[in-house]
């Protein structure tokens, strides 16, 4: 399945140095798009084991970077997954892998980032 989440954090760089109460506060933002983007989408709990893969959207006016400087921007969806219901947690049991892709850039689109959740089948 795929969602796409009108949020992009800012980046690794800047974000590692970031006052702990403004990283709170986008992480907050994070968690309340994601949690507005599951529900419109109707997506419920996962159980079993999932990869997830980020791809970053830059519209209009949003700079480029490192595609590893968006490394903030997957771990904060991540964790808004976990908060959401969406996977229980984002341990290794149960995300296998995240996989970051390089950007989208579309100055016409909205900015965001696309989020696959990729089901995987457990051996019997």
């Amino acid at each position: 399945m795929r969602l796409f989440i009108p949020y992009l954090a800012t980046s690794t760089n800047v974000g590692t140095r970031q006052h702990w109460g403004q990283r709170k506060r986008e992480v907050d933002a994070c968690h309340l798009l994601v949690r507005n983007a599951v529900r419109c989408a109707g997506l419920g709990r996962i159980s079993g084991r999932v990869d997830l893969a980020f791809t970053p959207r830059l519209g209009k006016g949003v700079r480029r970077r490192d595609t590893s400087n968006f490394s903030l921007n997957m771990k904060h969806l991540e964790d808004g997954l976990v908060a959401s219901g969406v996977l229980p947690d984002d341990r290794g049991q149960y995300v296998r892998r995240v996989i970051l892709e390089p950007p989208i850039i579309d100055r016409k689109a909205e900015t965001g980032t696309w989020v696959e959740i990729i089901e995987l089948e457990e051996a019997a």
